[in-house]
């Protein structure tokens, strides 16, 4: 018996099939045309999930019913059918992102407080730093580690004023960061990750509590950024697999995060570019 990739099934779930349509569809496309009792033959699942999985890709598009007698099936060409999926995911996103809005802005008799922070984790996080830089208006504050210098990079096209702070670790990207220094929309300080560890290990060796904290610290998830002087996401720099960040339209912390970041752009602490 010929085996489905364990990825393909994994990649065909996430773009919203069920694993038991995932394993109909991928079969529909390597057995070209196939009956339903050939189906059942290749595949390890249930005869009623078999016959409600191709109902649902019938219903959706991805497969065609060839012959009534015997039930005949064809996958339609992946191509076509994964752009038939994004459609469907892109319609239904725009409608549910207008619905959210309505049904956010009904009144309700008990207004609840916003909440200082919102909190991104995972995957949230980069879609998170995506939107802010794709809808950043007039400027960008940021203070980051190289890790995340390609995001910096795309903004830095639309011509908006960009001020940086960045945490290099060796020679590893000066020449991308020398061209990003010629561009007249973007100020950049660069900070070298050794000099910044030194300065934190001779504060640990006067305050020797802070052992169990520099255990705790990765600087290259440091990650902080303003947008606007209208909204903030920062990733604080700690050791973690599932990696935190808040986000947050307070004023106050606006203004408190982008002093900070203006101070370590004018400071004699490293070279500047």
């Amino acid at each position: 018996m010929v085996e489905i990739p364990h990825e393909l099934i994994k990649s065909l779930t996430e773009l919203g099939m069920l694993d038991s349509e995932a394993k109909l569809y991928a079969a529909l496309v390597f057995l070209r045309s196939a009956e339903v009792r050939d189906i059942l033959e290749f595949l390890d699942v249930s005869k009623p999930s078999i016959y409600e999985g191709l109902r649902m890709l019938e219903k959706n598009g991805l497969i065609i019913l060839t012959s009534p007698r015997p039930a005949t099936y064809q996958a339609i060409e992946p191509k076509i059918a994964l752009e038939i999926i994004i459609k469907r995911y892109m319609d239904a996103k725009k409608e549910a992102l207008i619905q959210l809005q309505d049904f956010k802005d009904q009144e309700i008799s008990i207004k609840p407080n916003n909440p200082l922070f919102f909190i991104f984790g995972g995957k949230s996080i980069e879609f998170k730093i995506k939107d802010l830089l794709k809808n950043a208006k007039g400027s960008i504050y940021c203070q980051t580690s190289i890790k995340y210098l390609d995001y910096i990079e795309k903004s830095a096209k639309k011509n908006i004023q960009i001020n940086l702070v960045i945490m290099v670790d060796g020679n590893d990207s000066k020449g991308r960061l020398e061209r990003l220094s010629r561009m007249s929309n973007v100020k950049i300080k660069i900070t070298e990750k050794n000099q910044i560890i030194e300065r934190m290990e001779k504060i640990n060796l006067k305050n020797q509590s802070m052992d169990s904290m520099m255990d705790l610290i990765d600087l290259d998830n440091q990650f902080m950024l303003v947008v606007d002087d209208s909204e903030v996401l920062v990733v604080p720099p700690l050791k973690d697999d599932s990696l935190t960040a808040l986000n947050s339209t307070n004023k106050a912390l606006i203004f408190r995060i982008k002093i900070g970041i203006e101070e370590a752009l004018s400071s004699n602490s490293s070279d500047e570019q």
